[in-house]
């Protein structure tokens, strides 16, 4: 410990364990997604090799594979429309019916209505069962176990723990074994890559081995020899080594510049380390993932890398014009219309609040703050559901009380402007008592002498708003419209909630069109990219109004 400081040792120690955490995660991954891939192949070219063949002899249930074909019975019965259906090809029940009340034979049911029209394949259960046409009325259908490779992948983390744990050993032996040098920083980095390179790469191996006694046992069960399943997929082997790689080379890299210079603050990065831990697992990992989401194209379950091209379509407006709905442009100008009108409203009924709240001759202002403090207190996830059903047209609040004023009914969300106002009004409640708040805070911490001298000069109220109120009011209230605006920006919950993009995802904002290109449209990469031209937008808005908030900051220097 004398040769190198305890703080020395922490860098090395959450290189390894960070390296672990991302090695581990893509390597399960990687193994679930190609057990996956070799369990829907194995099933769909059993059922094909069935459908060519329906003989219950040349297929058994040999490997715990479980083949039949079922037939619809033409014979007559009760209801027509209803199909009865029965086994034509099974290695136990040959010729028997299907029995409603039998699990198995109401999956082998299921099977056949949704592979009468085309092949079909699903994981169900601990198994993948496929179908496919074989023939008038009859589907073949194969139940594969799904490939249990939870060992292989055990063995797979076990090695990799192993590996990084070596590492490490080597790499704070390397550091206690002299004076502090930065080769010996960036040789123990070096060697810990190798050793968690290595244990990745073997494991990888036998995971293409396990495929490939995968292949060998379906087509020993099949006649001929048809297409072996696709490789295990090279780009995700390559994420796969690069997992660990990160932290360990940025440790490697730190301690070379850092370590022959005795640094003074080096027991404050060691106390800073458990939170930028949190914060590389939480936030950076999940960012760089994102980032790399972008340049692919999502296809059932296969990432596919595809470089801007999503990045492109965007920009494009590729399939809309420019200024309609589903528009990167036309959701960009909603988005910016519904920041602004938010923030500029949010801004005045909060400081318009707080300065009534300010008068010292104002009775019960205790209770006041409590009420008023109520609308920001409530999840926004309630309060915009309730709002929702107050702007409905047949049974809602709003449209009640225009009732009574002679006023017909509203349909709030069947225009866009109705339903652009029905957000901003549900935005507003919610918003306000922030910017109340934090102007109350900012109004009684100036000074009252401020206003004396004010009143002894002749001041009007509006002098003294301008000259004295709002200059004291920059230091507090801009950083809170900074926040706010970008809060706003991407308020999710209230557009999806409130008017759901209604009419015809007009009223959405970047961030909800982003979510709907992900689960809606099921293109992940496309939202990906989405996401990061928000990121863009908000790193270009947060540069630009750093200058004004360094401005606010010296009003007091």
């Amino acid at each position: 410990m004398a040769r190198a400081t305890r703080a020395g040792y922490v860098a090395p120690l959450l290189a390894c364990l960070f390296a672990a955490l991302l090695g581990d995660m893509a390597w399960q991954q990687y193994a679930q997604h190609n057990a996956d891939r070799a369990g829907a192949w194995s099933a769909q070219r059993l059922a094909s090799a069935l459908a060519v063949s329906p003989q219950p002899a040349a297929m058994t249930t040999t490997g715990g594979a479980l083949l039949r074909v079922v037939v619809d019975d033409p014979a007559p019965r009760p209801y027509a429309f209803l199909p009865r259906l029965s086994y034509v090809a099974h290695p136990m029940a040959a010729g028997q019916a299907l029995d409603p009340g039998s699990d198995g034979d109401k999956a082998a049911a299921d099977a056949w209505s949704k592979g009468r029209d085309g092949a079909f394949v699903a994981r169900a259960g601990g198994q993948w069962r496929a179908a496919a046409p074989a023939g008038a009325r009859q589907v073949a259908v194969a139940d594969v176990p799904a490939p249990d490779w939870a060992r292989v992948a055990a063995t797979g983390r076990w090695r990799l723990l192993g590996a990084l744990a070596l590492g490490l050993t080597a790499w704070l032996l390397l550091l206690w074994r002299g004076p502090l040098r930065p080769w010996r920083a960036a040789a123990g980095a070096g060697v810990a890559v190798l050793l968690a390179e290595a244990a990745l790469a073997l494991s990888m191996y036998d995971l293409t081995d396990h495929q490939a006694h995968q292949v060998r046992w379906v087509l020993g069960l099949v006649s001929g020899h048809g297409p072996a399943p696709e490789p295990l997929l090279p780009e995700l082997g390559v994420l796969v080594l690069a997992a660990p790689l990160l932290p360990l080379v940025l440790a490697g890299a730190v301690g070379w510049f850092t370590c022959s210079a005795r640094s003074p603050h080096r027991a404050a990065y060691a106390y800073v380390a458990p939170a930028m831990a949190g914060m590389a697992v939480l936030i950076l990992a999940p960012f760089a993932f994102g980032l790399l989401l972008a340049f692919t194209r999502h296809d059932h379950g296969t990432f596919t890398f595809v470089g801007l091209r999503n990045f492109v379509q965007i920009l494009r407006s590729e399939g809309v014009g420019f200024w309609e709905p589903l528009s990167f442009y036309f959701t960009l100008a909603v988005t910016v219309a519904w920041t602004a009108l938010n923030v500029i409203l949010h801004a005045a009924i909060g400081l318009a609040l707080a300065l009534v709240l300010k008068e010292p001759t104002l009775r019960l202002k205790g209770v006041y703050r409590v009420l008023l403090i109520v609308p920001w207190a409530v999840p926004n996830y309630i309060t915009a559901l309730i709002w929702k059903g107050m702007f409905n047209k047949q049974y809602g609040l709003i449209n009640h009380l225009l009732g009574g004023l002679g006023v017909e009914p509203v349909g709030w969300f069947s225009g866009f402007w109705t339903a652009f106002a029905a957000n901003v009004t549900t935005n507003t409640w919610l918003g306000f008592p922030f910017m109340m708040v934090v102007a109350l805070g900012a109004l009684q911490s100036i000074p009252k002498d401020l206003y004396e001298a004010a009143d002894v000069d002749g001041a009007s109220t509006w002098d003294k708003f301008r000259e004295i109120t709002l200059p004291l009011l920059k230091p507090a209230m801009v950083p809170a419209l900074i926040l706010g605006s970008i809060w706003t920006f991407n308020m999710f919950n209230i557009i999806y909630l409130v008017s759901g993009g209604q009419p015809n995802n007009s009223t959405d904002i970047l961030i909800t069109e982003a979510y709907r290109w992900a689960f809606e449209q099921d293109r992940y990469g496309y939202a990906a990219a989405y996401s990061v031209l928000i990121f863009l937008i908000l790193l270009g808005y947060s540069a630009l109004t750093n200058k004004l908030s360094k401005g606010a900051e010296a009003t007091y220097g």
